[in-house]
């Protein structure tokens, strides 16, 4: 787990580029810790001697959909996976980045891609948080490519504030596990530049909540994209701990987020 982060050319890109990339933020060894604490969770629900990870999830997925899916809603309070979200060295850099002594845990996820590409978000910005702004985290434990899939970012879109989201209601025929998405319209996502980064397993992106993002598919079959995310926010921007009205999480729809001040 990454012990050192340079803390102001960090924030520099973060500014700059609305993201950094973090190399090797996670070890070999973690990466190792991490896959073994999920396959073995996998052979609780079926054991046998598999011990390759993509195998055994598609196996599982193939046994019993509704178990697969239950160890998909499980494996985010996985302790051995908490443990590399909340890094000192992540922890202090979001704590200068916005000035404050406190952070909370927005969302943290495991989430999964398998070549049925059927859990890709349309482009959009981390909203429905505790705080108006937050850094996110995501960590790909396989590497991501144009073959395997990944995370896209539209060049320069935090310099905007933050957009309009509505509800998508999925349509007839999609695969999605969702029966509705949130996400930003075309003529918002068209002003910008699309990057599909190239990310390898254990690097980190950190990136601010306005920048707009999406999933982009995979190609391979039998494949599987895991990575671990969370979203940190500060103690600034919480309406929650100034208005008594205020819900926990600001609402993606009728709430202004660039109007949300400290």
């Amino acid at each position: 787990m990454i012990e050192k982060l340079d803390n102001k050319l960090a924030k520099e890109e973060i500014i700059k580029n609305g993201y950094c990339i973090l190399d090797n933020y996670l070890s070999s060894q973690d990466i190792d810790n991490i896959k073994q604490s999920l396959l073995k969770t996998l052979h609780y629900i079926k054991p046998d001697n598999e011990t390759d990870l993509e195998k055994k999830y598609y196996q599982i997925k193939k046994y019993n959909p509704t178990l697969k899916g239950n160890w998909f809603d499980v494996i985010t309070s996985d302790i051995c996976i908490l443990q590399y979200l909340y890094a000192p060295a992540i922890i202090n850099f979001v704590k200068e980045y916005f000035n404050t002594k406190v952070v909370f845990s927005g969302r943290r996820h495991v989430n999964v891609f398998d070549d049925e590409n059927n859990k890709l978000l349309p482009a959009h910005q981390e909203t429905q948080q505790l705080a108006g702004d937050c850094l996110a985290i995501w960590s790909p434990l396989y590497d991501t490519n144009i073959n395997n899939g990944g995370l896209a970012i539209y060049k320069n879109s935090h310099k905007n504030g933050y957009f309009k989201h509505s509800r998508e209601k999925a349509r007839s025929g999609d695969k999605r596990w969702t029966g509705g998405y949130n996400g930003v319209d075309a003529d918002t996502i068209k002003r910008f530049e699309r990057i599909e980064l190239e990310v390898k397993a254990g690097s980190a992106v950190l990136f601010h909540s306005r920048i707009l993002h999406c999933s982009y598919p995979s190609k391979k079959k039998g494949g599987l994209r895991i990575v671990i995310t969370e979203r940190y926010n500060p103690l600034q921007k919480i309406p929650f701990l100034k208005d008594e009205k205020a819900p926990m999480n600001i609402p993606m729809e009728g709430v202004d987020y660039n109007k949300i001040s400290d």
